[in-house]
């Protein structure tokens, strides 16, 4: 009961959110107005604030009573395939479009968290996020359609912490990280095609699609760990562990044969048959390092780092329990990535703060495995925010980001064994996207 009670509250949190692909592979830099706005540099150097808890734990130490961050971060995507040709079997070509707009979806991702002083030196936080998330969607005609029509990842995590501050320059925090994840896959199947190979008369690849839909969730728990400190003075520094998440993921995968007289006759084999499945994916290990120098009196240098096991990724395998129903496997051979940003934060005034920032991320994507449904490549941020106290307990944060992606070549040869009834892909994914955050920070 309590597992299904807690599934329920992470869930609905997810139902807020669409899931654009915003940051490198499918993590989410929407995780504060305020740390947008520098396009997170320095953000896991942060002192005395619970909305940077996703980026260092230990943030929260130092916080004078009971505090709350809440931002909402909202998300443009301005994508674009092209050039799309495929073939079945090596010579029979896919018919649909080989280009289309706005494959990669629009989001709103809300946040929050409140951290209190407990004592001389204890601290305790909780902070929602939604740490992983991506979407991607092509028309059901299009020439991509056997490789997957709509892909869609959300995630909602919640983290209790405990920070102490081991001294008046350093502190530690650490705490479990109880993360939700639903997965929904949606794709055609070339009934045709598999007819064919089975020698049943009449088929020809291409021509007769079975439409699937698979959706799975799980809730699985791992860890954050974070330090904080002060080695000179002016200079403020923080580094921060998260451990990966392993989701057994259990859903339900449906078949629509009604349209398709091949999946009908098919299904009299033991195929396409409405089945549970099971499917294991992890989340990855993020090890984050963040700098705070203050160069003048109101002049303050951000520069942060962060180093991703997307290694972890290495396929996504589909296990049905009909036995009859094969495997469905996508391999992915990701490679871990750093990121980098470096900004800087002017104080206008002693209510008001400029920052701005720039952020470079690498692509984990292994080229010779990229596909459509998590298309990628390396990115760069712009970004700048403004923060202004409205009064003694209340803290407005104003934040704008753009990011651009390299163009992406999709290249999925029909040799390989996943790929026999998908047949051959070649594509071009371009994307830029425009994202907005608000927050406040309120002192209770």
């Amino acid at each position: 009961m309590k597992r299904a009670a807690l599934s329920s509250l992470l869930s609905g949190l997810s139902a807020f959110t669409a899931s654009p692909v915003l940051a490198a592979a499918f993590a989410l830099n929407t995780q504060s107005a305020e740390s947008l706005g520098a396009a997170t540099a320095g953000a896991q150097a942060a002192e005395a604030t619970p909305g940077n808890i996703y980026f260092n734990p230990a943030a929260m130490v130092g916080v004078d009573g009971v505090e709350g961050s809440i931002s909402v971060i909202g998300v443009l995507n301005n994508s674009r395939y092209e050039n799309a040709e495929g073939a079945l079997f090596g010579t029979v070509p896919v018919a649909g479009a080989g280009a289309g707009d706005g494959p990669l979806d629009d989001g709103v991702f809300p946040t929050g968290a409140v951290a209190a002083r407990l004592g001389d030196r204890l601290y305790a936080g909780l902070a929602v996020y939604i740490p992983y998330g991506f979407g991607s969607s092509y028309a059901p005609d299009s020439v991509i359609r056997y490789h997957g029509t709509e892909s869609e990842l959300v995630t909602a995590s919640i983290t209790p912490v405990i920070g102490v501050a081991l001294t008046e320059r350093w502190s530690i925090a650490a705490g479990p990280r109880i993360q939700y994840a639903e997965v929904t896959l949606e794709g055609v199947i070339d009934a045709g095609g598999i007819a064919s190979a089975q020698s049943i008369p009449g088929a020809v690849p291409g021509t007769d699609d079975v439409p699937f839909s698979l959706v799975g969730d799980s809730v699985d728990v791992g860890y954050i760990v974070g330090v904080q400190g002060e080695p000179a003075k002016g200079v403020r520094v923080g580094a921060s562990f998260t451990s990966k998440i392993e989701h057994g993921l259990d859903g339900e995968a449906e078949f629509d044969v009604a349209g398709s007289l091949a999946g009908q006759g098919l299904q009299a084999f033991g195929l396409f048959l409405d089945t549970d499945f099971t499917n294991n994916f992890a989340t990855p290990a993020v090890a984050q390092f963040g700098a705070q120098i203050d160069v003048a009196p109101r002049v303050t240098l951000l520069a942060s780092a962060t180093l991703t096991r997307w290694s972890s990724f290495e396929e996504l395998a589909i296990e049905f329990e009909n036995p009859l129903q094969p495997t469905d496997l996508l391999t992915q051979n990701w490679n871990d990535a750093w990121g980098g940003s470096l900004g800087a934060e002017i104080e206008l005034s002693p209510t008001a703060r400029l920052r701005f920032g720039a952020m470079y991320e690498d692509a984990p994507v292994d080229e010779a495995f990229a596909s459509t449904r998590i298309p990628d490549g390396d990115r760069i941020w712009g970004a700048v925010g403004y923060s202004r106290e409205l009064n003694r307990r209340a803290e407005l944060h104003l934040s704008a980001a753009y990011l651009v992606a390299d163009e992406m070549q999709i290249s999925q040869p029909a040799a390989r064994p996943e790929n026999l009834f998908r047949g051959s892909l070649d594509a071009t994914v371009e994307n830029e996207a425009f994202v907005f955050g608000l927050g406040v920070d309120y002192r209770f």
